[in-house]
């Protein structure tokens, strides 16, 4: 059995395999494509665990056009956050539309928030609310990149959900008129989402 440390270090050579991925969208009908952004390499798929995945390993793309990465990776907060910013990125411009779902509809907050997650095999509720409710609730000195942020009134009604980035920023959808874009955290009023793996 590998040590804990050696299954760390191959989760972290993993998502910097990632790292060196295009994640776009794929055609019609199915979900994400993960494409090299260097020169062509042989695509291999592998069932090895994550203790023996190695710096060079590939990502492996299920059936369905999403990246498929060991359940070790999704469960550390720190590596799926790594793996979530690189999916939420990849939809920079498209435009909001109320209640969309998808990059070839438009999305709103949450479709983009669920959308997102969803290309890592990860189910959330689709509405800002029921996603707040959902989570484990951290601060954000706890926060990391790919933990969600919810915006909410003065009553405590969550209204808005955006993906945070680090450094006081997040990916988000923010409203009519706009696109998907990082941006600046510009209110005080939020609260932070974990998932709960």
């Amino acid at each position: 059995m590998a040590s804990v440390r050696a299954r760390l270090g191959a989760s972290l050579g993993l998502v910097a395999a990632l790292a060196t991925f295009t994640v776009a969208p794929a055609s019609a009908g199915s979900s994400t494509v993960v494409t090299p952004t260097t020169a062509p390499t042989t695509r291999t798929t592998t069932s090895a665990p994550v203790s023996t995945l190695s710096t060079a390993a590939l990502p492996t793309v299920g059936a369905t056009g999403r990246v498929v990465v060991p359940r070790s990776v999704l469960a550390n907060p720190a590596l799926r956050g790594k793996l979530v910013i690189l999916v939420a990125k990849r939809y920079k411009g498209i435009r909001y539309v109320a209640g969309g779902t998808s990059p070839r509809t438009g999305f709103d907050c949450s479709g983009y928030t669920r959308y997102v997650f969803s290309q890592l095999g990860i189910r959330i509720p689709r509405v800002s609310r029921d996603q707040y409710a959902s989570m484990r609730h951290i601060s954000l000195s706890q926060a990391v990149p790919g933990d969600l942020i919810f915006f909410h009134s003065s009553s405590g009604r969550v209204y808005h959900v955006a993906i945070y980035a680090g450094h006081g920023y997040v990916w988000h959808s923010p409203h009519t008129g706009t696109v998907v874009k990082l941006e600046k955290i510009w209110v005080k009023s939020f609260f932070v989402g974990r998932l709960k793996v």
